[in-house]
């Protein structure tokens, strides 16, 4: 399936890309809370899984409600990604390694600042257009 990379879709694969980075961020932060926390096995996100996930639910037909007594509506893009319990070496009380959840925290920080940084960059390019449209 090719991807539509109009104007309007890039602005909801910037805005899935931050939700799931936010979303590991948490995730990766339970675990290094849970570092002292006997048999503790901790979680991840995949990023690549959940963006797949997201992209491949925008494309199809989405339904709104029209009144706020109508039954609620699944839309699957605005799930929390799912977190699995990862498989890692015992290290004496639990499974947490914190040179791991480190290097995912940095990693994942930069593909949030990424995604917020081009986001921002759209939004400004919208701003000129629109200003230089004007005169």
């Amino acid at each position: 399936m090719p991807l539509n990379l109009s104007f309007g879709n890039i602005f909801n694969i910037l805005e899935n890309a931050i939700g799931v980075a936010y979303q590991r961020q948490n995730t990766i932060s339970s675990n290094i809370s849970n570092l002292e926390t006997p048999g503790y096995r901790p979680k991840d996100i995949d990023f690549k899984a959940a963006m797949a996930k997201a992209i491949g639910s925008e494309s199809q037909i989405s339904l709104s409600g029209t009144n706020a007594g109508h039954i609620d509506l699944y839309n699957e893009a605005n799930q929390e990604a799912e977190a699995f319990e990862e498989e890692s070496d015992w290290n004496g009380v639990n499974y947490v390694s914190i040179d791991k959840m480190v290097n995912r925290m940095t990693e994942n920080n930069l593909i949030y600042k990424t995604a917020a940084e081009v986001m921002l960059r759209k939004i400004s390019l919208i701003k000129e257009v629109i200003r230089e449209g004007g005169r």
